[in-house]
């Protein structure tokens, strides 16, 4: 959950809005903050004294779309009693939100900067498990939003894929 919510209009929001936009275009790599700080109107100084540096910006970008991911995958997981479906239903929740979001190419690459909320929360949902489940499932996941952004499949045959994977 935010600690802040930047006021609408202010420096701080346009940044990270256009800065949320790029990321989801282009990637962390993508991204260049003296073409962001033009973008936006401002000097790249702005975006530093706001945010350190590039890397911190993608951090507060990346944690607010995981939330706003796990909130659903939660939700979804809450409506199931048996751990194979809570899982299953978590991550063809978060595949929807995710593609409905179109933040597919942020969340399908790998979070140096900070905690990944998204593994933890799925490293959650496999406790107790199969040990080394987590070196297929959330690779497998990332691999599906991968190959529906850089349109290889769609959602539909993404969410076929995930059913596919906990066929008992």
């Amino acid at each position: 959950m935010k600690n802040w919510i930047p006021v609408p209009g202010s420096k701080k929001e346009t940044i990270i809005r256009l800065a949320l936009e790029q990321f989801k275009e282009k990637g962390y790599e993508g991204v260049n903050i003296k073409d962001l700080a033009k973008e936006a109107n401002m000097t790249t100084g702005v975006i530093y004294h706001h945010f350190g540096s590039k890397a911190q910006l993608y951090s507060v970008i990346r944690q607010d779309v995981e939330q706003r991911i796990i909130d659903r995958m939660e939700g979804a997981a809450d409506t199931v009693s048996d751990p194979v479906n809570k899982l299953k239903t978590a991550l063809v929740t978060g595949l929807d939100a995710t593609i409905k979001l179109r933040v597919g190419r942020l969340l399908c690459e790998e979070n140096l900067h900070a905690a990944d909320k998204i593994e933890e929360f799925v490293l959650q949902l496999l406790e107790g498990s199969i040990e080394g489940l987590k070196f297929i499932v959330l690779p497998s996941w990332r691999s599906i939003l991968a190959a529906i952004e850089y349109e290889k499949i769609d959602l539909d045959q993404g969410r076929e894929l995930i059913e596919w994977l906990f066929q008992t």
